[in-house]
This record gives structure tokens, sequence and C-alpha cells, in this order.
């Protein structure tokens, strides 16, 4: 037996060093291959950050420049061709954007490595740029003169020609660009194929080679390993096996385990949680720390005759927290036997039951006193119910309910008043296809979805106002707060809504009220001043053209006193409505006081307003007013000045006005720039 042994022992160490010189032979060659792989992965990693950074960060730019090129051809365009000034404003605005975003790409360009090509390229497009730049300034400036037909014959013949060509060596770089990525991207698969096939030759090499070891040593050691493979196997599934059964009893059971006088020598994370106990407390102390007081003595005795007599226990046990409260478990107590059969430890397993004790407690009460809290809970809940009900049908504002899926619930009194659907015309149907108009329908159906999904949330005590839609298809002003109540599992979106109808066109018309000259429908001095500020303050930072025509009525005295009051307002009526239909929809009309009146042109220089001034001096002149026959007015014109406040601008105005009165009446001065 001991020769068999030697001889094994021997077999084992011969096979262990020639296990050792083979495993040595194949990890050289498996980390020759691996370094050889490291270094061919580099060099790929190298060029494929070289493609990625530079040249795909030279296409980005060159597109972002032709995007923006292509953008401002089409702002250029807009603005040659539009007619609103406040419009063209923003197309200025957007066509200097986009010139920064050229600019700032072409800089970020010429900061690159380019080869002597692209770089020709790129210095070819600047002179073209300063050529297209040349002809964009002169149609903008025809543009803003005004002159829309030169500058859009401008553009068409020969700044669009100009972009196009610019556009065109763009184009050309960059399809240069995308070719070079293209033949780098090629040579690196070249690369990587080669050190595909160079790995996969030196990685067939191991792999025979370890194939060879592995059939040279499997020959004397498939009986040694077979056993200790089938060895380990056992052990390991035992090991497993335990395990879950541990984890399994952690996780639900009470565990613990005590020595044969009881005390505490493992307790689980369980033990420790229903106990109140830490384990720092609970080891080495004795069982008894835990005792109710609610079992007799004998019932102590029994469970330690049956356990130490080496038979399993099982029953149910009241214990004590920490707290002093008690707490009920189910107990299994396992002696574990030495080899002379005598319990040398006890392992105890528990499960709470103290809420099944309780609920045996309160089936116990009797079945009459629970069917009376039934009853008592129904009635109180019936009566909550009616309760609210009748408040809602009392109720001045109407109060809707949808359900999960958007039908109408509950609809009371106020909510057939205000929309003229009765209760059971709209139950069970959706307010989207019946009250909401376009957008309110959208943002409202949107609310309430999220209200029916998530609860209240962000749309508790939320107020809005919408626009409702009625029965008999007048439109009326709603104000409805949004909140959610919870049926059935389900969220319930509840909308409570007022008619704000009247309440709108008060405030419509008072702000007409507060704006507007009640004689004539021309806006009042407070609208016009309102506006003159605004348009001063656009002047001045824009630099745009503003002109102010002030005029009143000559001798309008002698016409109240020849033809009576009542004349002299028809005469300023009549005179608001002629001028308003003669002037821009841009310019502003405002009766300053008695009969003097005002013009305020934006985008209109002095000789602009002088014309506009004269055109109404004849139209006036040639008018016939009922009751007062001919009519004439003086006018009095300032163009806008750099650094000319309101009162400044206006006082200028008037001193021209009183000069066309002391001239003779009947004529337009224009003060002096």
């Amino acid at each position: 037996m001991k020769a068999n042994t030697g001889a094994d022992s021997s077999a084992i160490q011969r096979w262990g060093r020639i296990m050792r010189a083979g495993f040595i032979a194949v990890m050289v060659l498996i980390a020759g291959t691996s370094l050889f792989a490291v270094l061919a992965l580099h060099q790929a990693r190298t060029a494929l950050d070289e493609i990625v950074y530079r040249d795909q960060l030279a296409m980005q730019l060159q597109f972002r420049m032709l995007q923006s090129a292509r953008e401002r051809s089409v702002e250029l365009y807009r603005i040659a061709t539009v007619e609103d000034p406040f419009e063209r404003d923003e197309h200025m605005l957007r066509f200097g954007e986009l010139a920064g975003r050229f600019i700032e790409a072409r800089s970020r360009l010429l900061r690159l490595e380019l080869d002597l090509q692209s770089r020709a390229l790129l210095e070819e497009q600047g002179r073209q740029a300063a050529v297209s730049l040349a002809l964009v300034g002169e149609v903008i400036k025809l543009a803003l003169a005004e002159r829309r037909e030169d500058a859009i014959a401008l553009l068409v013949g020969r700044a669009i020609p100009a972009q196009e060509d610019m556009m065109g060596t763009l184009n050309a770089m960059l399809e240069r660009q995308i070719a070079g990525s293209h033949r780098k991207a090629e040579a690196l698969q070249k690369l990587q194929r080669l050190s595909i096939w160079l790995i996969a030759v030196l990685g067939v090499i191991a792999v025979l080679l370890a194939a060879a070891i592995a059939r040279y040593v499997r020959r004397g050691m498939a009986r040694l390993v077979g056993e200790m493979s089938i060895a380990a196997a056992d052990l390991q599934e035992a090991n497993r096996q335990l395990g879950y059964q541990k984890l399994a009893a952690d996780q639900h059971n009470i565990v613990s385990i005590a020595d044969t006088r009881g005390n505490i020598i493992y307790a689980n994370d369980k033990f420790c949680e229903i106990s109140q106990y830490g384990r720092e407390e609970l080891l080495g102390q004795n069982h008894r720390l835990l005792k109710s007081g609610v079992h007799p003595q004998s019932f102590y005795k029994g469970m330690w005759d049956t356990i130490m007599a080496g038979s399993v226990w099982k029953g149910e046990v009241c214990n004590r927290k920490k707290d002093g409260s008690l707490y009920w478990i189910s107990t299994t107590i396992v002696p574990f036997l030495d080899e002379n059969g005598r319990p040398y430890q006890y392992v105890s397993i528990r499960t709470d039951i103290s809420d099944i004790k309780e609920a045996q407690q309160v089936l116990m009460r009797g079945r009459d006193e629970l069917e009376q809290l039934v009853r008592e809970r129904t009635a109180e809940l019936e009566e909550r119910e009616n309760v609210l009900r009748s408040i809602a049908r009392h109720a001045h504002d109407a109060v809707v309910m949808l359900d999960p899926a958007g039908r109408v619930t509950f609809w009371n009194p106020a909510a057939q008043d205000i929309f003229g659907y009765a209760e059971a015309e709209i139950l069970g149907r959706g307010l989207r296809d019946v009250l909401m108009p376009g957008e309110a329908r959208d943002r409202l159906e949107q609310d309430f979805a999220a209200i029916r999904q998530d609860g209240p949330g962000e749309f508790a005590g939320k107020t809005v106002e919408l626009t409702a839609l009625r029965k008999d298809g007048q439109q009326a002003h709603i104000e409805i707060s949004l909140s959610a109540v919870r049926v059935r599992g389900g969220w319930h979106a509840v909308g409570i809504a007022r008619d704000i109808t009247a309440r709108k066109r008060a405030e419509q018309q008072l702000e007409l009220l507060a704006t507007t000259d009640p004689l004539t429908g021309a806006s009042n001095r407070r609208r016009f001043e309102e506006v003159l500020h605004g348009e001063i303050a656009r002047s001045s930072r824009y630099g745009v053209p503003l002109s102010l025509v002030i005029f009143d009525v000559d001798h309008f005295k002698r016409i109240n006193d020849s033809h009576g009051h009542p004349v002299g307002d028809e005469v300023l009526v009549r005179l608001a409505g002629l001028i308003a239909g003669n002037i821009r929809e841009t310019d502003v009309l405002a009766r300053l006081g008695g009969e003097e009146f005002a013009v305020l042109a934006a985008n209109c220089d002095a000789d602009c307003a002088r014309q506009l001034a004269e055109k109404l001096r004849r139209l006036i002149e040639a008018q016939a007013f009922p009751g007062a026959g001919a009519v004439t007015c003086s006018f009095g014109v300032a163009g806008y000045r750099a650094g000319d406040g309101e009162d400044a601008l206006v006082r200028r105005a008037d001193e021209a006005l009183y000069r066309a009165k002391g001239e003779g009446r009947n004529r337009v001065i224009v003060a002096a720039p």
C-alpha cells in the first residue's frame, strides 16, 4: 500500500512538472501574441483617433460653413423681398448671427493642419467670400432704401451666383476631405486584416500546443482528475444547498443557536429585528431574557424534557421584546447530538405569527360587532356622499369629473348652465370632442391625462383660463381649477369651472377705453406716449428712421362758434376717419387733445413724413365736411435725431406746426434736422 502511494506521488510530481512546462510555453506564446495584438491595436487606434478628431472635425467645420452660407442666402433673399421693416430687422439679425457662425467655423478650420490643396481651396473660398460680401452689402443697402426691385435684381443676377461659387468651393473641400478619410480608413482596414491574420496564426499555434499538452497529460491524469472532480462537485453541491437553506431561513425565520444551558451563541438579523435587542446584547445571554410570563413553568419544563432527550420540539411561544411589548412565534427546536447521542447545542427556528394572533383576536370579537361596524361606516360614507353631491348640485360653479378613460362621470346643474349640455347628454362622453376648440382642447386634455395617470401632483390648486364651446356654438371664457380623487385604485380628474365671459368682455372694454379717444376712435394721448417711447428706443438702438407729424384744424373755434359743437365734433370724427384710411398700418394716429392730432410714422424719415403730411393736407382740403363746408389743417413735421427724447421730438414738431400757422395755415412745415 505504501509502495503504491509512493508510486502515485512520483507520478503526480512528474505530471505536475510536465504540466508546468507546457503551461509556461503556452503562456509565453499567448503573452507574445497579446503583446503583438496590443501594439497593432494601438497603432490602429492612433490612426482612428486621427481620422475621428482631425478629419471629422474638418468635415464638421466645412459642413457648418456650407450650411451657414445656404441659410445666409435664404435670409438675404428675405431681407430684399420683405416689406415689413420690423420683420426685415429680424432677418438682418439672423443674417448677422449666421455670418458670425461662418467666420468662427472658418477660423477654426484655418487652425487645423490641412494639406496644400485643401488650404489652396480655403484661400480661394476666402477670395470668393470677399466678392460675395461686397455684393451682399449692396443688396442690404438697396433693401434698406426701400429699393426692393433693385435689391432683388442684384441678388439674383450677381450675389446669389457669387454665393453659389463659394459654396461650390466648400463642396469641393468637403468631398476631398471625405475621400481622404476613406483612403485612411482603407489603409487602417488593411493593417487590421494583417493583424488579425497574424493573431489568428499565433492563436492556432497556441491552441495546437495546448491541445498536445492536454492530450499527453489527460491520459495519465484522467482517473485522478475524474475522482477529484466528482468529489469537488459533491462538495460544491452540498455547500450550495446549505447556503440556499441558510439564506432562505435567514430571510423568513428567526434563527438562533443555544448551548446545553440555554445560553445564546448565535442570533441572525431577524432575531435582532423582532426582539429589538442588538446581537451583542443577545450573545451569551440565556433565553430566559425573552420570557413573557404568559406561559406557566410546566410549559418550559416540557419543552426542555423533549429536547434534552434528543427529540424535536414544536410549539407556539409568546416572548417579550426589549421595549416590553409581546410577540408570538411558531417555534421548532432541533437538538444536535454528539457521537454519544447527547445534545451539545440546540438550533431554534421561529416564525413571527403576531399578526395571525392579532387577527384571531379580531375574529373572536364576533360577527355581530363587525357587521355593526360595517353598517355604521357605510352609513357615514353614504351621508358624506349625499352632502358632497348636494353641495356640488347647488354650487354656482360647474363641477365636472372624468374617469381614467376620460369620460364624464359627474356633471352638476351649474355645468349645464355654463355649457348648455344636460347631464343625460354629456355623461359617458369625452370633453375633448364636445367643449374644447383647437388649442384649448389639446391643452386641457393633456392636463386631465396627466392627472388621471399620476394624480394631482403639480396641478393641485392650479387655476387656468380657457375658451370653451357651448352647445349653441357660442364661445365662453371659463376659469377652471384642476384636482383629482382616487376611486377604486384609479385617479379621476375633477375640474371646477367658472364662467368669466362677462368679466373678460369688461376687461376688453376697459382696455379699449384706456387706449382710445372716445369721440374719434383714434389712440388717446396715453397710448400715443407709450408707442412713442417704444419707437424712440427702437430707433436709438437700431438706427432706423422715425418721424412725427402733428396737425390741427385751422380756425376750429370759428367752426364751433358758427355751427355749434355737434358739428365741430362731427368734423373731428370725419377728419380722424379720413386720416386713418390714408396712412400705413404701421403708422399710429392719435388725438392729443381738442382739434390737435398726431401721426407717428416708424421707418420713415423727415422727407417721407413731409410727403405723407402733404398728401393728407390735400385730402383734407378737397374733402367736404357736412355742416362746416371746407376745412383745412396745418402740419408740423419732425424727424428723429440721435439723442432726441420724447419731449424733444414733440417740441420740434410743435414748433414746426406753430410756424405753419404763423405763415398762413393750410401748409406743411418740416423742423430743421
